[in-house]
């Protein structure tokens, strides 16, 4: 019996280290894999260098890069993006291209159906010829660095690499360019919110103006109206009901249908950032002060690679964009500057018949390839039957980048020449330099269109007056140099007043982030670095506030959307239950019931309908506003995230390409979960997947002295220290600038030869 019993005995201890050893050895293996691929200290020899460049890194990684020339800065500048972000750099280019399908299967098709319709990779490849010397030489610098890193370091390009059995393709000066359309098309799309235009003609104008507002109550443009307007809310509130005119074209349904099947940027991704900026008299310094974040989706790497570029006697700081040479935001030894997406309006819809057809063939993983036929119409491809787009971003002549003369420049006249031929995405651009002077500027193209056209409503083809005229001179776009206040705050908000002859855009965001900015610059001061920096992190959502107050519920709430916060919770789920059960009265007898209806500046509808009187309610045809609340109530009430706290409900996710479906791999490659303060509407802007994606501020009377905050680090490597060690301070702030302070010690320094 006895004997009976040892053997399974002896027979499971051996199952178990069997056991025991295979998952040591896998574990191992892991080990080695995500060792192996880390990036060490080893550099090449550089072929094209003019001279040896010197490169300190940093505790963090942040590389200063030390050249006689930009052009070698450049080229070296290549090489460490791509021993850091390789893989990113890979999937835009295959984004860009409609590329996807072949790496990850058909679930990407929409995205590249869409890529292959705009014709990115045509675009870029007849742009990259007609480059100028100076800027075509920058984009071949930086792709021989980033093609010396791919060629000589096999087994450290990313263990994303190993994982797909991929081999990088070589870099080429047209796939910068493929990077630089990706941010058109993040900044710049606006074609869906035409259909949605055209599916509103049926209501009432007062209605349409409502539901579309392009002037808000408290806006507070940077360049001034000419004469004071009347908000497009307040008509529809004051006027009597007027019946719905159902005349609808039964086409627009067909196509807000097949517009949802696409992948479109929303509009909270296209307009959502920050930028402002304090002359002296409002410092402690006695110099300016700027800070810039720009919202944008937050992933596994980030969108931004700091660094710190010397060369020649002259030296520049900030962040750049994997794929693209030089800096995109950060300042020089003489002057800062920011950016806010302008949201100008550039494209419009056609309607005509195609004129000709471009075949495409996307691969797709494990599947036959799939035939796409593009219609080409005159107006530029068709992303609909029928409907062609217009857009200048597809033009090879407009698609450039001349970031070198931006980062060159000296003073406000030299800032403004180089935005001049600085083409886009449009930006509202601010200024400070170290001799006291503030600004901004309006940078890109504005169409010209036909007197009444906004570029709004879908466009007769055929009709040649609904051509463009052009666009503004660039000696003609508006501009603002030392305000008599001292100060300049935008949020994507109306910053381009009446004032200004042309129409921008119809479609601004409301005032709750550039107000609550503009409201805490003026009541504060004198403002230091650190003060800037706790602004940026300000969690008050002034929408919120008015919008609870004007209801008349939630006594005491004062907008702060802080982690812990049920208050808030409830705030925001009172919005949704307020806005979808006013959009179901509102939008009846249209093609829009089915859609979710989307516009920058819907908190202005929201909070005039909330504030409205019961009287201007019956006038308006909206019933009785006091049972309508109520009924808003009940339903948040009952939503299971009721009694969850905000940073429950609006956890922050951050997701690498491999972790969208969870799981394993999932869990290796995405960060952890946090819960955080802010909100869409706060300065502090965050929701589960979008917000701050850095964080800038400048002291222009010690730029060394350059705060800077990352989600999460330099590095994409799984398993490098660098990849997520600027997360603490991003989320929890860094009064002193002990982690954030952009210009740090070396710790490591790299010699890349000729």
């Amino acid at each position: 019996m006895r004997s009976a019993i040892l053997v399974p005995m002896r027979l499971l201890k051996k199952l178990l280290l069997g056991l025991a050893a295979l998952l040591l050895l896998a574990f191992g293996t892991a080990f080695f894999l995500v060792w192996r691929q880390l990036p060490t200290t080893a550099v090449p020899a550089l072929v094209g260098l003019s001279a040896p460049v010197s490169v300190d890194l940093d505790d963090r990684g942040l590389p200063t890069i030390h050249a006689q020339s930009l052009d070698d800065a450049n080229r070296v500048q290549g090489y460490l993006t791509a021993r850091e972000r390789l893989f990113q750099m890979e999937l835009m280019r295959r984004k860009a291209d409609g590329r996807l399908a072949e790496l990850v299967g058909a679930g990407a098709l929409p995205l590249d159906r869409l890529h292959r319709i705009y014709g990115f990779r045509e675009v870029a490849e007849a742009a990259a010829r007609l480059l100028g010397p100076a800027e075509r030489r920058s984009l071949e610098a930086y792709a021989a660095g980033v093609n010396a890193f791919i060629a000589q370091r096999p087994g450290h390009w990313g263990l994303e690499f190993q994982f797909l059995g991929l081999r990088p393709e070589p870099w080429r000066p047209e796939d910068s360019l493929k990077v630089l359309l990706l941010m058109h098309e993040d900044l710049s799309t606006s074609w869906k919110a035409e259909l949605q235009t055209e599916a509103l003609k049926g209501l009432p104008e007062p209605l349409r103006h409502f539901l579309e507002p392009s002037i808000g109550a408290g806006d507070r443009p940077v360049l001034p109206d000419a004469h004071a307007l009347r908000p497009d809310t307040a008509a529809f509130l004051e006027a009597a009901a007027a019946p719905v005119k159902v005349a609808q074209d039964p086409q627009v349904g067909t196509w807000l249908q097949a517009a949802t099947q696409l992948s479109l940027p929303g509009s909270e991704t296209r307009l959502a950032s920050n930028n402002w900026v304090v002359a002296g008299s409002r410092t402690r310094s006695g110099k300016p002060l700027l800070a810039n974040d720009p919202h944008l989706d937050l992933g596994a790497p980030g969108i931004w690679f700091p660094l710190r570029l010397e060369w020649a006697g002259r030296s520049a700081q900030g962040v750049s964009l994997p794929g693209i040479p030089t800096l995109v935001i950060g300042h020089n030894e003489r002057m800062a500057w920011g950016f806010t997406n302008l949201g100008t309006d550039l494209q419009d819809l056609y309607r005509e018949a195609p004129q000709s057809w471009r075949r495409e063939l996307i691969a797709v993983k494990g599947k036959p390839p799939v035939e796409l036929n593009v219609a080409l119409g005159r107006h530029g491809p068709q992303v609909l039957p029928g409907l062609s787009l217009h857009w200048p971003a597809l033009d090879p002549r407009r698609l450039s980048m001349p970031l070198a003369a931006l980062m060159e420049a000296r003073n406000w006249a030299e800032f403004n020449v180089a935005i001049d031929v600085h083409p886009g995405p449009p930006q509202n651009m601010i200024y400070a330099d170290v001799d006291g002077h503030i600004g901004w500027r309006a940078s890109g193209l504005v169409p010209l269109r036909r007197p009444g056209d906004d570029g709004s409503r879908i466009h007769d083809g055929n009709d040649p007056e609904a051509d463009w005229r052009g666009f503004v001179p660039a000696a003609e776009m508006p501009r603002v140099l030392d305000p008599a206040e001292g100060l300049i705050g935008t949020a994507n908000n109306r910053t381009v007043g009446t004032g200004f002859p042309h129409p921008v855009t119809t479609s601004w965001a409301g005032m709750s982030r550039a107000g609550r900015i503009l409201e805490r610059l003026e009541q504060g001061g004198p403002w230091t670095a650190p003060g800037f920096e706790a602004l940026q992190r300000d969690p008050v959502s002034n929408f919120h506030r008015a919008f609870i107050q004007a209801l008349g519920l939630l006594p005491g709430f004062t907008g702060a959307a802080e982690p812990d916060s049920l208050t808030f919770t409830r705030a925001e789920l009172l919005r949704r239950a307020f806005r979808r059960r006013l959009l179901e009265r509102l939008l009846r007898g249209t093609e829009l019931k089915a859609l979710d209806y989307r516009h920058p500046g819907d908190e202005l509808w929201q909070l005039a309908a909330a504030q409205a009187s019961p009287a201007q309610w019956q006038a308006a045809g909206l019933g009785d506003k006091a049972a309508f609340v109520q009924a808003c109530l009940g339903e948040a009430m009952a939503r299971p995230d009721w009694n969850r706290p905000w940073g429950v409900v609006n956890e922050l996710r951050m997701k690498h390409p491999f972790g969208y479906g969870g799981g394993l791999l999932g869990w290796l490659f995405n960060p952890a979960p946090r819960q955080l303060p802010g909100a869409a509407r706060a300065i502090r802007v965050l929701t589960g997947t979008h917000g701050q994606s850095m964080r800038m501020v400048v002291d222009l009377a010690d730029l060394d002295a350059t705060r800077l905050a990352l989600p999460l680090g330099q590095s994409s490597h799984l398993g490098d220290r660098h990849r997520g060690d600027q997360t603490r301070a991003w989320a929890e702030g860094d009064p002193e600038g002990k982690t954030t302070k952009l210009h740090q010690k070396a710790v490591q320094t790299l010699i890349f030869r000729p």
